[in-house]
């Protein structure tokens, strides 16, 4: 199963992995698509939930360091940089073209928004 960080105003890839409020979950032998909550989990407990979910990859838009760090532990694949409508991004998952991009990886703290220790 893939899931994709939503953004459900929009209908596309969510642009911060650790913040975000939904996913978007493609089952690729059944074709089922369904959107989920978070499950009010947040950094560090998202990857295990999506993995508890039956997910094996994540994709997404921005991703910090430590979001990294969990998907890798909970030995999830990970997709970064993806952008756009998601019936879009699972179109080109499906057909082979999505290519992540490791630009969209970043320390948490540019911004100053939150910090981790």
């Amino acid at each position: 199963m893939i899931a994709i960080t939503y953004d459900k105003e929009t209908n596309s890839v969510f642009q911060h992995f650790g913040r975000t409020e939904y996913f978007y979950l493609f089952h690729e032998e059944t074709g089922e698509e369904k959107i989920i909550d978070n499950g009010g989990y947040s950094h560090h407990d998202l990857a295990p939930y999506l993995k508890s979910l039956g997910v094996s990859t994540l994709i997404c838009g921005g991703i910090g360091s430590h979001g990294v760090e969990a998907v890798e532990s909970a030995g999830l694949k990970l997709i970064p940089g993806a952008f756009g409508d998601v019936k879009d991004v699972i179109k080109e998952f499906k057909d082979g073209s999505l290519v992540g991009n490791p630009n969209a990886m970043h320390s948490c703290s540019h911004s100053g928004e939150h910090h981790h220790n």
